[in-house]
């Protein structure tokens, strides 16, 4: 379906409306694949405790699936020097579930479609925009809550929370299949 998007007049945010619509519709349909978006994006940060590791370097993968029903799935995986992990979880766009306190996808009013992130001291907000052509572009955005100084995230090696001084994304990629 991905191939679509020139057919579809208006911005490209509204072919994603379009996408979640027509998915929606086309349920019934005996062997129709779902859409794909690859995400990948690189992240360097200063860990300040529980030890000191400036300019850490991780390495971010996501692959989302849209089905029919407005379905979501995602895999995850981060790597970062000789560590990695990885991880799922299934949704229904915007929804208001359990799963959904800690990650969420939604599709905003002007047809991006929106991850948020809910950390304990932060909120990473990925934002998918729909281009000309079938391609696409990734934002991500990491805003500390008020009355923090610093971001806490498991540390890949050991899922225990490390505190970092500093947050920055450095290369995004996207793409639909």
């Amino acid at each position: 379906m991905g191939h679509a998007m020139g057919a579809i007049s208006g911005s490209p945010g509204a072919w994603l409306g379009w996408l979640v619509a027509a998915l929606a519709v086309l349920a019934p349909t005996a062997g129709r694949a779902d859409e794909v978006i690859d995400l990948t994006y690189d992240s360097q940060m200063d860990m300040v405790r529980p030890e000191s590791h400036p300019g850490l370097v991780v390495h971010h993968e996501l692959q989302i699936r849209i089905a029919p029903g407005e379905r979501l799935s995602e895999e995850r995986a981060r790597s970062a020097r000789q560590y990695s992990d990885h991880n799922a979880t299934v949704q229904v766009l915007g929804s208001s579930d359990e799963a959904a306190e800690y990650v969420s996808w939604r599709t905003a009013p002007d047809g991006t479609l929106v991850r948020t992130q809910n950390d304990a001291q932060s909120t990473r907000t990925m934002t998918v925009t729909l281009l000309a052509g079938g391609k696409c572009r990734l934002d991500v955005i990491d805003t500390l809550k008020p009355g923090f100084s610093e971001y806490a995230f498991p540390r890949i090696s050991s899922h225990t929370v490390a505190y970092f001084s500093s947050y920055r994304v450095t290369r995004t990629s996207c793409a639909i299949h």
